[in-house]
């Protein structure tokens, strides 16, 4: 480091090596597979975050696949993400920083550095955006969730689904207007039956938000006013947020599914085939 620099203009300038340094926060962006997988291990290159209330802009480390953080102050962070090229569904998390002052104030005054904590660094499992081209063969659903004919934006969407024979969970989100997409990875021919069998039933469940969070989400714009850690809520956070809603199905034909005896209409989902299913919420 040249005499001259002061440490952020030396980091600012070695973005492999800033987050060890001097960073805060470094934030990785996967994509989502499952509830019962983890995310996978490729990063996202190519999104926009911001920590809520700061001006900082992170860059993206190509060599570790990290958005790292020079300036966030100690506490609570709300990290909002988002894909100007629409590929992935905007999400916010939040993270603890910690206090790593006193290691920038002993390096940039040539003192020994001192022990501090580890910067923080969360994961964000994004899921696909409606617009996200599906490669050839993965099952999904997709639509747009309405109440009396309006979009609902930021309804919770759950599916139940399979993996390698065993049963799974996909969740997701209602964008801003109201469309969804749920990507079934596990959803595949059955080839133990004759002949294989290629559709199944799955149980779907929806969540609306509640008037005061769906006012802030017409309000305040779809991200800005999204719960951090949506899908990691408690079962208290999620309903005094959301509350569960019976609906009908609509296929891309114009046929209706809706309850029987009192219990909402399975989605049927199409190994290999995107099938579209809009989403109709009961009174």
């Amino acid at each position: 480091m040249a005499l001259t620099d002061t440490l952020l203009e030396w980091a600012a300038r070695h973005s492999p090596d800033r987050i060890t340094a001097v960073g805060v926060l470094a934030v990785r962006a996967r994509r989502y597979l499952s509830e019962g997988r983890a995310p996978a291990l490729e990063s996202i290159p190519g999104l926009r975050l911001r920590v809520a209330g700061h001006q900082e802009r992170p860059l993206w480390h190509a060599s570790t696949g990290l958005y790292g953080f020079l300036g966030v102050p100690p506490g609570e962070a709300r990290i909002e993400i988002e894909d100007p090229a629409g590929r992935w569904q905007a999400q916010a998390i939040s993270a603890v920083v910690p206090d790593r002052s006193a290691l920038r104030r002993a390096l940039e005054g040539g003192s020994a550095p001192l022990a501090v904590p580890a910067p923080a660094y969360p994961t964000a499992a994004l899921r696909p955006a409606p617009a996200m081209a599906l490669a050839p063969g993965l099952s999904a659903l997709w639509g747009v969730v309405r109440d009396g004919g309006h979009p609902v934006a930021g309804a919770l969407l759950e599916i139940d689904t399979a993996r390698s024979g065993l049963a799974d969970r996909v969740s997701t989100l209602s964008g801003a207007d109201g469309s969804y997409l749920l990507v079934l990875p596990g959803e595949t021919l059955d080839r133990s039956q004759t002949p294989p069998q290629r559709q199944f039933e799955r149980a779907l469940a929806v969540s609306a938000p509640r008037p005061a969070l769906a006012a802030r989400l017409a309000r305040d714009g779809f991200l800005a006013a999204l719960p951090a850690n949506v899908f990691t809520l408690s079962a208290a956070e999620r309903a005094a947020r959301f509350m569960v809603r019976n609906f009908q199905l609509r296929d891309a034909a114009g046929v209706a599914y809706p309850p029987v005896d009192g219990h909402n209409p399975h989605a049927m989902v199409g190994a290999g085939a995107r099938v579209r299913l809009d989403i109709e919420l009961s009174p």
